[in-house]
């Protein structure tokens, strides 16, 4: 029973992440800066803790990495939204570079649909990366310190999903985690080297 309660712990912390953005949401309609921080800290807090416990305790499920994913696009449409009413003159100037985002975060669910029947669950290494330097850039950009770490992580994220785009397009096949471009063309050789062993 411990062992079952242990490995069902990181998605237990990606359903408390789908459940902290609605309420961080209305602390932004509240207009409460420190609520909203606060929650959207945890949020982001748990969205590192789950995967990383994940594969400390072998709990690595194909349900595990989907509702992650699920709880990592509430997270950011509902964190925008949030800056969105408490930091409106941050978001008009920032909008070019938020809606870049958006648009490749988009188009990499919609490709994955219509590609593969759901969105890719890939989780690179690039898209942890640029997840993590997106949540730090927001501390100099909020606080009226830097646009440029928050103009960085937009672009790591762009380049991001165009690596998920073409490990979509190489290894349309595969279900889970594909850590980088060059983990999708072993898997395609692996994948041709089998086929042709069939034929044969």
């Amino acid at each position: 029973m411990a062992e079952r309660s242990k490995s069902s712990l990181p998605n237990l912390l990606s359903a408390a992440r789908i459940l902290l953005m609605p309420t961080a949401l209305m602390a932004a309609v509240a207009d409460s800066k420190t609520w909203f921080v606060v929650l959207l800290a945890v949020a982001l807090l748990t969205d590192a803790l789950d995967g990383f416990l994940a594969r400390r305790l072998h709990a690595e499920t194909d349900f595990g990495r989907k509702l992650d994913s699920a709880a990592d696009y509430l997270t950011l449409l509902l964190g925008l939204a949030g800056i969105a009413l408490l930091w409106p003159a941050i978001m008009h100037r920032e909008l070019p570079w938020v809606a870049s985002g958006l648009t490749m975060f988009f188009a990499v669910i919609a490709y994955g649909f219509l590609r593969l029947g759901h969105a890719p669950c890939y989780h690179t290494w690039v898209a942890k990366i640029s997840v993590t330097a997106c949540a730090l850039s927001l501390v100099p950009l909020l606080g009226g310190w830097s646009p440029v770490p928050f103009h960085l992580a937009m672009i790591l994220q762009i380049a991001g999903g165009v690596e998920e785009l073409a490990i979509a397009q190489l290894v349309p096949w595969h279900a889970g985690e594909v850590p980088t471009f060059w983990h999708a063309l072993k898997l395609r050789r692996a994948h041709a080297g089998i086929d042709g062993n069939a034929s044969g």
